[in-house]
């Protein structure tokens, strides 16, 4: 917007939530003590350059700023969160070329915190585990101010070992997580406003690893 000297410019405006909602997450796991790196990646560079900075101060940023998908994981990943914007992008990120059931190690766990129909939770599982990959379903809301203090409402299914390894993840991330055993799915509409952020973001060499 043009302006005239002496007045002052509109101020920028906030970052959507498909930013705010995932960078916000990964934040309140740099202020956690759940893990020991958090690595993020997004497809925004400006966003992911200020994440790897403030990963840097907690002293939790990966060696260097993942410019890829590849980049982000490591092989001692143990986590990894999504948080995107619809079933496509989960499909692609999860399945498609360098998806993450081709970059992850056994016994790692992936959870997923995007809005997905049951159908698609299913299936997923169904792939992760045919590569010894955990699987959380855990749609969340509460928007951007919640997701960065860690209180967010998420809502986690799957089975009991892969919930039990995401626990304390989904205790850094929410204050009210509600736990859905025995492998059924969770199938509800969050709202665009609540979905999304970075790609995924990493949990790197944390103690709840079962390497």
């Amino acid at each position: 917007m043009h302006t005239e000297k002496g007045l002052s410019a509109d101020p920028p405006p906030p970052p959507p939530p498909i930013i705010a909602m995932g960078g916000g997450m990964a934040r309140a796991l740099l202020d956690s003590d759940v893990s020991t790196e958090v690595s993020g990646f997004d497809m925004d560079a400006a966003s992911l350059e200020q994440y790897y900075k403030d990963a840097q101060a907690a002293n939790k940023a990966p060696p260097k700023v993942p410019h890829s998908q590849t980049d982000s994981i490591a092989t001692d990943t143990a986590f990894v969160v999504l948080a995107l914007v619809n079933e496509a992008q989960c499909d692609t990120v999860c399945f498609g070329k360098d998806g993450l059931i081709d970059l992850l190690e056994p016994q790692s766990c992936v959870i997923l915190t995007s809005t997905v129909t049951a159908t698609w939770a299913r299936k997923a599982n169904d792939l992760f585990r045919t590569k010894d990959i955990d699987f959380v379903d855990c749609p969340m809301s509460g928007g951007p101010a919640r997701a960065r203090k860690g209180t967010l409402t998420m809502m986690a299914s799957g089975d009991e070992v892969s919930l039990s390894k995401a626990q304390p993840l989904l205790d850094a991330m929410g204050s009210d997580v509600h736990i859905i055993k025995s492998g059924s799915w969770v199938n509800c509409e969050n709202g665009a406003s609540i979905i999304g952020g970075s790609p995924y973001l990493r949990s790197c060499g944390s103690s709840l690893s079962s390497r």
